[in-house]
This record gives structure tokens, C-alpha cells and sequence, in this order.
């Protein structure tokens, strides 16, 4: 019996020396493509798309959010919000019918509750965009013309505290929000701008609304980001052209927007606007061309200087119409590779692989892409995670 236990005990030890270790195939994924599928039922998904180390989107796994989207909308409104909260992150997800924030547990993908703001605040008709940061999560409803302010709680949960009604110098409703520091930029669809202080929660208006520079020839602001230390604020412009919009916020306010062309050829339409971890390109979705540019940014000075334009990605004007929502796979550099999402039947992501040398960019779009998201055929917004550190 010793001697037979002996054998057992060895071979067991013997087995667990010469096991092999975990694979990257088998192990948990450590960054994800995240959809918000917008569909316009009360049975909405997300889906979470593991991401390759070399940008590849394998095996998405469909999350069962609930609620119903607005199944289009604003391309510039991101409806997909992501928290990297090392010990808990959290995805959260807008809903434009059914006026709800879904958030979701990353790692277990598990759904941890549904949030709603005010009975008065709406977004069935273009849908509800989101910004946060670690304590406060901003919710802008396209019907209600309001945004509403939650608190971020453990457990990725929220706690709505109020709401505010701002409004266009021409009575335009918030389309596209940025969120650093203190400061919330918000453009509006009448070619209007305003940023708010943030330092006690609900924004405050700074009373610097203005008019973009290149509203006057009919260029509308649209989609917004920031610079990481704070200093610029950057417009895409719904146009006939590629044209994007830096305003020096370093005061705390806003200053008058000064105007770039960005776009080569026929790309036109530059509403969906993406900074690059390291700042140095500005990523810029040509939303109604099907294409997508890369301009050069210079971090110092603000200044806009043409890059690379993609050709039109395969499938544009037959499986999909519209590009939105640039976001990288990486936290530094260039990002490596770009995804878009492209709101078509069935919807799809678009994947970009970005090479920079000196002054000189090419966008190139990869073999495997598009991938197709098949939970959705209004796809307008996609996050990643781990975000971008800003």
C-alpha cells in the first residue's frame, strides 16, 4: 500500500513539473474591444472582442445589457464609457429609449446594474453621450437637451445627483463632450462651444460660449477631445471638407478655435475627432467619405499640420455608410492600431494599422478587417480597454 501511494505521489509531482504553462489563447484576455450595439429594443447587447497582441479582434463574447437604443443618432456622442479601475473595471453604456446607463464588470463581463437621471431627461432621438473620469460620469440626453451628472460607485454602479439644461448660442443641443481636470468641453449643433467647471461635480458654465471660427462657413464643431496636460481642446467639424478646430484652454477657458485642413482627396466630413496616447497624431474618422485620416499635432503649440488619408475601407457605400468613434489598441505611442466602428447591416469595426516615420504616416487598412459585429446594425460607438491614460 506505502509502496503504491509512493508511485502515485510521484507521478503526480512529475506531472505538474511537465504540464505546460498557460497559454495566451487560454488565459483570461487583458484588453478588449468593447460595442455598444445600439438597438433599438429592450433586449440591447454589448459585445466584447478580445484584442489580440497584434490588434486582431478573436472570439467576441455578446453581453446582454438590456434596454433600448436610439439605433443611430449623433456619430460623435460616444455611447460607450470606460472606467480602468485597476481593482474593478467598469464599461458603461448609454441607452436612448429607455433613458439608461448600463454598467458593466469588464473582467467577469457581468452586467452590475441599470442607472437612470431624471424622469424628464430623454434621448430616444439621438441618443445619450457619456464622458468620465474616477468620480463623476456626464450624460448628455439629445431629446431633453440636458446633461446629467452621476457619481461613479463601487462596484461599477452610479448614483445620479442633478442635471443642467444648457444650450447652443442658437439653441443647439450638446453633440460631442470632452472631459479633462476640472473642465468639460461640450460643442452644440448650431456651430456653437462652452466648457464648464467640474471641481464640485455638477458643471458649472465658465461663460465663454462662442461661435467656432469655421462655423461661419458652415464647418459645425461636432467631436471634441483634449490634449493630456489640459492645454488644447480639439473640434472635428461636420463639412464638405476635412476641417478640425484647436482652441488654447490653458486659461481654464475657451479661446476662439483657429482652423485646420486636415483631409486629402475626396475624404470629407471630419466629425469623429481621437487624439493618440503620445498626442502626436490626431486620428480623425472622415464619417460620410468612408475613409480615415491621421494628421500631425504638435503638443507645444496646438498646431494642425496633414498627414495620411486612407483609402475608403472595404465595404464603404455596400455593407456600411458612416465611420465614427477612432479609438487605438495601445496606451502609448501612436497607438499601433486604429479601430473605427461602421454603422452598417450588419454593422462591423474598421482595423487601421498606423505606421509614423519622421513627417510621413500611412494608414493601412488590414486584412482581417472589417469584423463584423453582428449583434448590431446601428454600431456608432466602440471603447477599448485599457483606455487611453487621458
Amino acid at each position: 500500500m506505502t509502496r503504491n501511494l509512493l508511485i502515485v505521489f510521484f507521478l503526480s509531482a512529475w506531472l505538474a513539473l511537465a504540464a505546460p504553462a498557460q497559454t495566451a489563447s487560454t488565459a483570461s484576455p487583458s484588453s478588449f474591444l468593447i460595442t455598444n450595439d445600439d438597438n433599438s429594443a429592450f433586449s440591447d447587447t454589448s459585445t466584447f472582442y478580445p484584442i489580440l497582441a497584434n490588434g486582431t479582434l478573436k472570439n467576441p463574447a455578446t453581453v446582454s445589457t438590456g434596454g433600448a437604443g436610439s439605433g443611430g443618432g449623433y456619430f460623435a456622442a460616444n455611447r460607450v464609457a470606460v472606467l480602468n479601475d485597476s481593482s474593478s473595471p467598469c464599461a458603461f453604456f448609454s441607452f436612448g429609449v429607455s433613458n439608461t446607463i448600463v454598467g458593466v464588470d469588464i473582467l467577469t463581463q457581468t452586467v452590475t446594474g441599470s442607472f437612470s437621471a431624471s424622469p424628464t431627461d430623454n434621448g430616444a432621438d439621438n441618443g445619450v453621450g457619456l464622458v468620465m473620469n474616477a468620480n463623476y460620469l456626464y450624460a448628455a440626453f439629445s431629446t431633453s437637451w440636458t446633461i446629467a451628472t452621476f457619481s461613479v460607485e463601487p462596484g461599477c454602479t452610479l448614483q445620479f445627483l442633478s442635471d443642467i439644461s444648457p444650450l447652443g448660442l442658437n439653441g443647439g443641443s450638446v453633440k460631442g463632450m470632452a472631459l479633462s481636470g476640472n473642465l468639460l468641453v461640450a460643442s452644440y449643433g448650431d456651430g456653437s462651444i462652452q466648457s464648464f467647471n467640474v471641481s464640485g461635480g455638477v458643471p458649472v458654465p465658465n461663460n465663454d460660449e462662442q461661435y467656432s471660427t469655421a462655423s461661419s462657413a458652415e464647418n459645425y464643431p461636432d467631436g471634441v477631445d483634449i490634449t493630456q496636460d489640459g492645454h488644447y481642446a480639439i473640434f472635428g467639424d461636420v463639412s464638405t471638407t476635412g476641417v478640425v478646430e484647436v482652441s488654447d484652454i490653458s486659461s481654464g477657458t475657451l479661446t476662439p478655435t483657429v482652423v485646420y485642413a486636415v483631409s486629402h482627396g475626396s475624404a470629407f466630413n471630419s466629425n469623429s475627432v481621437r487624439l493618440s496616447p503620445d498626442g502626436t497624431l490626431l486620428y480623425v474618422a472622415n464619417n460620410t467619405s468612408g475613409q480615415v485620416t491621421a494628421a500631425f499635432f504638435n503638443p507645444a503649440t496646438g498646431v494642425v499640420s496633414p498627414g495620411c488619408t486612407s483609402p475608403r475601407l472595404k465595404g464603404f457605400d455596400s455593407t456600411f455608410a458612416y465611420l465614427s468613434s477612432p479609438v487605438t489598441q495601445q496606451t502609448s505611442g501612436s497607438g499601433s492600431v486604429l479601430y473605427v466602428a461602421e454603422f452598417g447591416q450588419p454593422s462591423a469595426i474598421g482595423v487601421i494599422h498606423v505606421s509614423v516615420s519622421g513627417c510621413k504616416c500611412t494608414l493601412t487598412e488590414a486584412a482581417g478587417s472589417p469584423v463584423l459585429d453582428q449583434s448590431s446594425q446601428n454600431l456608432i460607438s466602440i471603447g477599448v480597454y485599457p483606455p487611453r491614460p487621458y
